[in-house]
This record gives C-alpha cells, structure tokens and sequence, in this order.
C-alpha cells in the first residue's frame, strides 16, 4: 500500500512539472511539439499505417495462422515459441517500432497464443526497420552508409539473442501449438469456416488502426516535448555535475551525458545529439546501437500503451530490453573493432580506434549503463506498482 501510495504521488508531479515547464517555456514547448507533429506526420504514418493495416486485415482472414503452421518447427526448435512468432518477427524487421508489440498483442488478445508464449516473443520481435538503421541513422545523421551494416547486423542479432535467451523462460511450459503437417489444407478449411465478410474485416482494420497511429503520435508529441524542455532547463547539467563529482575518473562531458540522456528518452533524437560529440568513432557507435536497442522510453511507451489490457509483463519486457541495448553495444564494437562487416578505409575517423583507448572509453561506457540500467529497473519497479494499482 505504501509502494501504491508513493508512485501515485511520484507521476502526478512529473506530469505538473512538465505543464508549468510549458507555461514558463511556451516557445520551446511549441517548437518541440511541431517538431514531433512533423515526424509524425510525414514519417512515422505513412510508414506505419499501412502496416498497421495489414496486420489487422492478415490476423483478421486468418493468414497469421497459415504462417504459424508453415515455420511452426524452426520457430518451435530456436525459440519455443509458436510459428507466429515468425509473422510477428517478419513485421518488426519490415516495418520496425512497435509493430512487432502490436503484433503480440493481438495475439494475446485474440488467445491465439498463451502468456509465457508471447513473453518470449516479445523481445525477439521488438525491433527498428532496415529503412530507420540504413537511411535515417547510417546516412541522415552519421552520413556514413558503411556502418549500416554494422549497426545492423548488432541490432537483429541482439533480438535473436534476446529471444533465444528467453526461450528458456519458465523452460518447463512447452509451446502448446501442435504442428500441422499439411498447413494449407488447415488454412482452407479455416477460409470456409470463417464467416466475417471481408468488408467488415476491411472497415474495422482501418478503425482499430487509425486509433493506434494516434496514439503512436501522441507518444511522440509529448516526448519530444519532454526532450526539449529538458535541454532548456538546463536540468542534464545539474545531473551530470554530481556524477562527475562523485565518479571524478569518469570526466562525463555535458554534451556526452545530454546526448545519452535524450537517446534514452528518444531514439532519433539522442541519434541525433550523438553525431557532432567529439568522441572516437566506435564509441559513438555502441552509443547508438544501445539507443536502437533500447529503443528508448518512448518507444516503450508506446509497447506498454499496446499491451496494457493483456496480461504480457512489462517489467520483463522492460528489463530485457535495457540487456538488448548493451549486446547490441557489444556486438558492434566486436564486429567495428575485428572490422567485420566494415571495409578498411583509409579516412582514420572510419578505422578501430588503438587498444590504449579501448579500456577508458569501455569504462565510461559501461558507467553510463549501469547509470541507466539503475534508472530503468526503478522506472520498471514503479510501472509495475502502477499497473497493479490500476488493476485493483
């Protein structure tokens, strides 16, 4: 009761905070709402939507479930989970942040697959698109097409990791979907079954979308908002002079700190802040690819905001996601460092930086982790207190 008592009272001032923050900073409050308006609007939707659309009308005719039977063994083997789980590990790759979540979601919903079963698909099919990573990551703001690859291959192999991993997750408890041996002649059976007219199927995909690319862009709004309010206040600054009071080893530079501060809140956002930071070119690369990892609080805002009425554990999922980041961090500097996947060039901004840097910049690296590992297991503590709260 008093855990319920004290998140109750922590949100209310967050959320007040902020409206006078607006108040005091009407232009800077505008500015970064248009900001989040105008990504919406020409980026996000019309990637998203037809999406959206898809997957609502593909669940709807019962395709998912075709697929389902088709990779059910392969899916079964590496991840215990259903052959659904490759649809929805399909659609996050395609389409990117939070299809993959909707997905499961729907999934649940719907009783097509159990609680433990998308539990473990949910961090394996949490994933950023190839176009976000390629073109607005590597090219847009690192203007360097070479280390898409690298930031790539990190990404999507610290999903599988994530997901092999969690195949293990209350080990005990198999996949209850039974392979069919002739999934065609099931889906056909199913196609005569169903008697949902497609027109209907069409008209509430549409409906159900439309609600969830609203929401989607609320989420971006008020947390590009936050981010700008954050950098006006100068509040990064006030944080970041006590840690490198206490840690004095660490030299935490305010743009570094601000730069990981906002990738935290905002993916493209803290991409962005991390381009111009002076710092050796693969550390600026594990700080992106745990911000893609991660995929920062507004992306999980939006996970939890789709999975709030099933009863899919956020606090997990939350958790496993902080882990996701740091592999990926991991993998692309083992694959920037051996230069795999990256050709040799003869700019020096390009080439792995000397082994005597490598353990200074590991440890500052490691120090911002642990920061926000710390931070995130608080905000996941405190989600979870809420959501039992509302749930009473």
């Amino acid at each position: 009761m008093k855990k319920n008592n004290i998140s109750g009272f922590i949100s209310p001032f967050i959320f007040l905070a902020l409206a006078i923050c607006i108040i005091i900073y009407p232009k800077t409050a505008f500015t970064s709402s248009l900001d989040g308006l105008n990504l919406w609007y020409s980026t996000v939707c019309p990637a998203l939507l037809p999406f959206f659309i898809c997957v609502e009308i593909l669940i709807g005719l019962g395709v998912i479930n075709l697929i389902g039977d088709v990779f059910q063994p392969i899916m079964n083997f590496l991840f215990n989970i259903p052959g659904e789980g490759a649809f929805a590990f399909i659609m996050s790759i395609a389409s990117g942040y939070p299809v993959g979540a909707k997905v499961i979601a729907d999934l649940r919903k719907k009783d097509i697959c159990t609680k433990i079963e998308c539990q473990r698909m949910i961090n394996l099919c949490s994933t950023s698109g190839p176009l976000f990573v390629i073109g607005a990551v590597s090219i847009g703001m690192l203007k360097n097409s070479y280390i898409a690859s690298t930031l790539l291959f990190s990404h999507y192999l610290s999903a599988i990791s994530m997901g092999f991993l969690m195949r293990f997750y209350k080990r005990d408890i198999k996949s209850r979907k039974v392979y069919r041996r002739h999934p065609f002649t099931a889906f056909s059976k199913r196609i005569k079954e169903n008697t949902k007219p497609l027109g209907q199927v069409l008209a509430d995909s549409i409906v159900n979308s439309i609600n969830l690319i609203l929401m989607v862009g609320g989420y971006i709004i008020i947390f590009s908002v936050f981010s700008g309010i954050i950098l006006q206040t100068g509040l990064l600054s006030i944080i970041a002079d006590p840690i490198n009071m206490l840690l004095p080893k660490t030299k935490i530079r305010s743009d570094i700190f601000a730069a990981f501060f906002i990738g935290i809140l905002e993916v493209t956002n803290g991409v962005k802040a991390s381009a111009p930071l002076g710092i050796p070119y693969i550390a600026k690369l594990a700080l992106v690819s745990f911000f893609i990892g991660f995929g920062g609080i507004s992306i999980n805002a939006q996970v939890i905001g789709l999975i709030h009425d099933t009863d899919i554990d956020f606090s997990l999922y939350l958790f496993i996601k902080i882990f996701q980041g740091i592999i990926a961090s991991f993998y692309s500097i083992l694959f920037f460092h051996f230069s795999i996947f990256v050709p040799v060039f003869s700019d020096n901004t390009l080439k792995p930086f000397s082994n005597s840097l490598l353990p200074s910049y590991v440890f500052k690296i490691s120090i911002a982790f642990l920061t926000a590992s710390l931070f995130f297991f608080t905000l996941s503590v405190l989600l979870k207190i809420t959501s039992k709260e509302s749930s009473m």
